[in-house]
């Protein structure tokens, strides 16, 4: 009996799978490219994935996984092909292993291209994630997404649409880009609805980073009136409809139109109940994660836009180029979720327009002091009200922000030249020891929100996904609340990586007879990396009155919802049990008298001379549950690890 009729008798868990379940391995080695085109091979690839994890890998099982992903290209099952692509995709050392390879068989052929046209789009989408995630060269991947379109068939159309709007996205150079222009223009003309949407986003995309304002929004319209024909035009094109808002909002804002703002505020916070909706019974984690990064940015615009409803005839409003920002945040979340017909790429594009992320910048600045103007005791520090100073003089003096910015140099300070773009020459001004303390607490303003010092992976939305996934236990995380207290645990888990990245005071080795950090330490730097994103105005401290208490940080949003984080030290025992039992009924008390979702955020000054734990074992979900186990209220638990030893001093 050959290997496929064994494992078609299905008598195997598929899950767990190894490939001396499936027979010898001289079989298998015979079998491989016969493998590949049978509806088995999703079992056979997770069957060479599980021995490469776990057990004894030789150059003849690379030989051997080899010709079988060669031999796919023989697969004409389009769901075998799938489950088969997402077994080898997922595994970053299967892919490295088969990259060349599987993109070379399944890159499609002109007679692929007429007999099976859908097949052949899913195979085109499978070349073409090997070629963005790995060092595979593009050329001949791009030779097809950009050859005259000749006598293709009408249902290789919209495929073909997709993956030129999905290269667009990667492949960014003005040449590369007019070349997209082309095939998609030819695409619509033959009627492919996706192709006409495609153009629309290159249109938006384009605009997005013009640097002289007025044709800038005039490319905004022209994609705002594109957007809204492919909407009118199909159904159930809500992508369309999205973007059509997302240019809306920001013409608004040039037109200083309220009523246009409040109603985009709407919009955006539909757009963004749809995306979380899109995550339910999605076919894998990468498509949810990337949904719940999309539903955060439109959360964040609709905030934007309602603050702005509100303050529009304040020198403080938030103008033109703020926005364009802000839509460029929401484009690059939204964008990541590919409709390629693979499941797991992520690639997230990236937008530069260094007026719009300065402006940004320096408004982020100005509302956080303003309204640490108005609190009783101001709780910013000194430098920060220095860095606006600092904004203010440059304006004043030099260069208008549609100038191009000076060369940068890797040695002058980061944050402030994105900051000050091209007045950065003011800074040989300042002595060394204010640049470096000015630099400090610009990185400590922005490193919340500016994309340039963004992770490389994708490990914050992927660890916000998972624990927005545990909330849902609670019916409580529902509607405006889950929105909400998405986004302020999303800031939580930036602010866990940040600090695992960069030491602080708070965070060194403790040595003999040293003074111990306060738990105001790392309470007053969480308070002001949340006033310092998207937060800002909504985020205070130490509030009385809170269930009876005294809450350490809380986020107060719309309609009076408010989200507490209670701030605690602790030196003897960090164990996720001893956290819970010792704390974790204060941290939820605060809630009972709001939306009962809270965090609980834990300096964790045990001793760590043998190694720090992972991130991912340093932030998780507890609930506490009613007498039927339900969850009634929950909380997200935080632990920044303190009293870090240098890899030196580790045993």
């Amino acid at each position: 009996m050959s290997i496929a009729e064994r494992l078609a008798q299905g008598t195997s868990d598929p899950n767990a799978l190894t490939l001396g379940m499936l027979g010898s391995f001289a079989e298998i080695v015979e079998e491989a490219t016969a493998l590949a085109a049978a509806p088995v091979a999703p079992y056979v690839a997770y069957a060479f994935s599980s021995e490469l994890r776990n057990g004894v890998w030789t150059d003849q099982h690379t030989s051997t996984l080899l010709d079988f992903t060669a031999g796919l290209r023989q697969q004409h099952s389009y769901l075998a092909l799938r489950e088969t692509a997402d077994v080898l995709l997922d595994d970053e050392r299967v892919l490295g292993l088969v990259a060349a390879t599987l993109h070379d068989a399944l890159l499609p052929e002109a007679a692929t291209i007429s007999s099976r046209p859908l097949l052949a789009g899913l195979q085109l989408d499978i070349a073409l994630e090997v070629a963005a995630r790995t060092t595979v060269a593009p050329y001949r991947l791009l030779a097809l997404l950009t050859a005259p379109i000749r006598d293709y068939p009408e249902d290789f159309d919209d495929p073909l649409a997709r993956a030129v709007g999905f290269a667009a996205d990667v492949w960014t150079t003005p040449a590369d880009r007019r070349r997209f222009a082309v095939t998609l223009a030819e695409l619509a003309e033959r009627g492919s609805e996706d192709a006409a949407y495609e153009c629309a986003v290159q249109q938006l995309r384009v605009a997005l980073v013009e640097t002289n304002k007025d044709e800038l929004l005039r490319g905004v319209r022209e994609a705002r009136d594109r957007f809204d024909e492919v909407s009118r035009q199909g159904d159930g094109r809500e992508d369309a409809a999205a973007f059509a808002q997302a240019c809306t909002a920001l013409i608004a804002f040039d037109e200083l139109d309220k009523t246009a703002l409040s109603t985009s505020a709407h919009a955006a916070r539909t757009i963004a109940d749809r995306r979380a909706l899109l995550t339910r019974n999605m076919h894998g984690r990468h498509q949810a994660t990337a949904r719940q990064a999309a539903q955060l940015a439109w959360v964040s615009l609709a905030w934007q836009l309602d603050v702005a409803a509100i303050e529009i005839g304040e020198d403080a409003f938030l103008d033109t180029w703020v926005a364009v920002d802000s839509i460029m945040k929401v484009y690059e979340a939204d964008r990541q979720f590919t409709n390629l017909e693979t499941v797991t790429t992520i690639i997230r594009p990236r937008l530069m327009n260094e007026i719009a992320q300065r402006q940004a910048m320096a408004h982020q600045l100005e509302r956080a002091i303003n309204i640490d103007k108005q609190r009783v005791r101001p709780e910013l520090p000194p430098e920060i009200y220095e860095l606006l100073d600092l904004v203010h003089r440059t304006r004043a003096a030099q260069r208008q922000p549609s100038d191009a910015p000076e060369e940068s140099s890797p040695r002058e300070p980061f944050f402030l030249r994105a900051l000050l773009g091209p007045s950065s020459a003011v800074l040989s001004e300042l002595h060394g020891t204010d640049l470096a303390r000015l630099e400090e607490a610009a990185e400590q303003t922005f490193v919340g929100s500016f994309a340039g010092v963004g992770p490389a992976n994708d490990m914050i939305d992927r660890l916000t996904a998972s624990l927005v996934q545990e909330l849902g236990e609670n019916t409580s995380f529902v509607g405006m609340a889950k929105s909400d207290f998405s986004f302020l645990v999303r800031q939580t888990v930036r602010f866990l990586v940040y600090i695992g990245d960069n030491a602080q005071p708070y965070t060194k080795f403790i040595s003999e007879g040293e003074t111990v950090p306060l738990e105001a330490d790392i309470q007053k730097h969480f308070h002001q990396f949340l006033s310092a994103s998207e937060l800002a105005g909504r985020v205070g401290m130490e509030h009385s009155n809170i269930a009876g208490g005294r809450a350490d940080v809380i986020t107060t949003l719309d309609g009076g919802r408010r989200y507490v984080t209670e701030v605690k030290r602790e030196l003897k025992d960090a164990s996720r049990r001893s956290l819970e039992n010792s704390y974790l009924a204060q941290a939820v008390e605060y809630q009972s008298t709001n939306e009962p979702l809270g965090q609980l955020l834990v300096l964790d000054l045990t001793d760590h001379t043998s190694g720090t734990p992972n991130i991912r074992d340093s932030i998780w979900v507890t609930h506490r549950r009613d007498g039927a186990g339900q969850a009634i209220a929950s909380a997200v638990i935080a632990v920044v690890r303190g009293n870090r030893p240098s890899p030196s001093r580790m045993k």
